[in-house]
């Protein structure tokens, strides 16, 4: 049988080799970004044509090559940032096999000027196909300009897997993102297409994420030093609505992935909110070098540490630490975090303050979880003979409003099941508030409103909503209705076309609102037709239960209640807040 197996050609090697590193444009940039920091470049500037696939342009002002250097830089394994094998135990520098230059010479057209500042003159060399076609002697300042010209230009089929101009742009800026949020005291200028996308000077870490991100949410500081293991940066408040965030995760200034470490940093937010989407978080990690792997893969993006359990732990703790801190909450509660407040309604100075009044000091020396517990239980078992009546108490409800709109009172509220807005009155009776029904009646009252007083939100393209045929001509029968209460829209084809919507609707829930609208068969003309659908519009766009609401949105949905015409009963006749009174409590607490 005839021997199979050869050596593979030394230029098929060598493509295999590039193939690891260089993939797309965004891997040129990177590499030619992290020669140019390791050079002590204080100013880079970076032009981009086609999203990369023309030209990658890097100028800097580092410290430059010789001429035999400038020569020596696109060979494999050159390289002046290791000598020994001992040094790749104690990498310090971003690039440290010599691959880079080599492997974006042999898939694109290279050119390379650079002027070391013992040299007289600059160098300037063309390579093509991993070989110098030409060199010069050029007159140019102290620093390197590469120009990295029609990537994968001899090799169709790499290119073709190339994504759409707009994908290959957007990698090109997330590995700039990395680069500029771990080396800030270096001057960036990027260009794309010869128009300026960034500008940026030096600045401190938080000051980079807001001008990078444009993110104004709250950011809060995290700082931990042990031994030889510093961990720094910024976690962002626990938001269930956040629907998109930034992970950054970086080791000695080099941004990494690592599930491990991920999935420990977002387990840390575990007890403090419900149905937690993603959060953003921006986290160095300085460790000695000797304790950190860089030499498990060709771009360097995954790392192994010695010490990765103590710095997960570390990490995990001290974010939890944060956490609890922020928002009141004692660590030994976190496992039962369905039966937390709300976050934002925690963070005043005593939760416990509006039933001080009511409990004897054998519930007080409860724990505030047992407390919640207990409050629940009594909400579930609470008979009509404990409460207040007040359906015909007007006196009642108008002192109760007096006391919510006055300014001199600071009325403390927060949210138990998700369900309740709960606040004290006069120091003898608890109010319970359920806010979906309160901001149902809201809605419903707000809706009943002459024409003249609703204040219509437009938008810039109308929002389609397809719809069958049955509903399309439910929706004629009821169209004059929506456009007194403030909507406007065409039907076309199949589809009714939505340009403005009143106030207090939210685009995101327009397609649930006008799908259950539908469903009632609406007959033309109906004298009752505006009423029913104005109750299902308020239904629908009400707050829901198991929704968070800190202390301000909970202040606005109390005051709104009781500038309603009737804020004791829905449309439907269902009561919107009951009154729990000190007889009560006593009751319950002495028992």
């Amino acid at each position: 049988m005839k021997d199979i197996i050869q050596f593979l050609p030394k230029n098929v090697i060598n493509q295999i080799a590039a193939g690891e590193v260089i993939d797309r444009p965004s891997s040129v940039l990177k590499e030619l970004l992290e020669n140019a920091i390791d050079a002590k470049s204080k100013i880079i500037d970076i032009f981009i044509r086609d999203s990369g696939k023309t030209l990658i342009q890097l100028i800097d002002n580092g410290e430059g090559m010789s001429f035999n250097d400038a020569k020596m830089s696109f060979q494999r394994y050159s390289t002046s940032k290791i000598k020994t094998n001992e040094d790749l135990s104690i990498i310090k520098t971003k690039g440290f096999r010599g691959e880079a230059l080599a492997s974006i010479a042999l898939i694109s057209q290279l050119e390379i000027q650079t002027k070391n500042k013992e040299s007289l003159v600059g160098i300037q060399l063309l390579v093509e196909d991993g070989k110098m076609k030409k060199q010069t002697s050029i007159n140019i300042l102290k620093g390197t300009r590469i120009s990295v010209k029609n990537i994968f230009y001899k090799f169709p089929a790499r290119k073709r897997f190339l994504k759409s101009s707009r994908i290959e742009f957007q990698h090109i800026v997330n590995e700039f993102y990395k680069i500029v949020l771990a080396h800030r005291d270096i001057i960036y200028r990027f260009y794309h297409n010869e128009k300026i996308v960034f500008h940026l000077k030096k600045a401190s870490l938080k000051e980079r994420i807001k001008e990078i991100f444009n993110e104004n949410k709250i950011f809060i500081p995290l700082f931990i030093k042990k031994n030889k293991i510093l961990i720094e940066g910024f976690i962002s408040q626990p938001d269930s609505s956040e629907k998109k965030g930034y992970q950054f995760l970086f080791v000695n200034k080099r941004c990494i992935k690592n599930s491990f470490l991920q999935k420990r940093i977002l387990n840390s937010y575990n007890g403090i909110i419900k149905n937690l989407k993603t959060v953003s978080y921006f986290i160095f990690i300085y460790v000695d070098p000797c304790l950190v792997n860089w030499n498990i893969h060709p771009s360097k993006r995954e790392v192994k540490f010695e010490e990765e359990n103590i710095i997960c732990n570390l990490l995990q703790q001290e974010i939890k630490n944060i956490l609890c801190s922020q928002y009141k909450i004692k660590k030994n509660e976190l496992d039962n975090s369905n039966l937390l407040l709300s976050c934002n309604s925690i963070d005043q100075e005593n939760p416990n303050r509006f039933i001080n009044y009511y409990y004897n000091s054998s519930f007080e020396e409860l724990s505030y979880k047992k407390k919640v517990i207990q409050l629940e239980n009594w909400i579930r078992n609470v008979k009509e003979s404990d409460f207040l009546l007040f359906k015909k108490d007007v006196h009642f409800t108008n002192e109760l409003s007096r006391y919510i709109f006055d300014k001199k009172k600071y009325i403390e509220s927060f949210q138990i099941n998700e369900k309740y807005i709960i606040f004290s009155f006069n120091k003898e009776y608890v109010i319970f508030v359920d806010q979906h029904k309160a901001h149902q009646n809201i809605l419903f009252e707000f809706f009943l409103k002459k024409k003249k007083e609703l204040i219509i939100q437009q938008f810039l393209f109308p929002i389609e909503i397809k719809l069958l045929k049955n509903e399309l001509v439910s929706l004629t029968n009821i169209k004059y209705d929506l456009i007194e209460i403030g909507f406007h829209f065409y039907c076309f084809n199949k589809s009714v076309y939505l340009y403005s919507i009143p106030e207090r609707i939210h685009q995101n829930i327009l397609i649930e609102i006008f799908k259950k609208i539908l469903t009632y068969n609406f007959v033309k003309g109906e004298k009752n037709n505006k009423k029913i659908l104005i109750k299902s519009i308020s239904k629908s766009a009400a707050i829901k239960y198991g929704k968070k609401l800190d202390s301000d949105k909970r202040k606005g949905l109390i005051q709104d209640l009781f500038s309603c015409n009737n804020p004791n009963y829905t449309y439907s006749g269902d009561p919107i807040f009951f009154i729990l009174n000190n007889n009560f409590f006593k009751k319950q607490f002495c028992k």
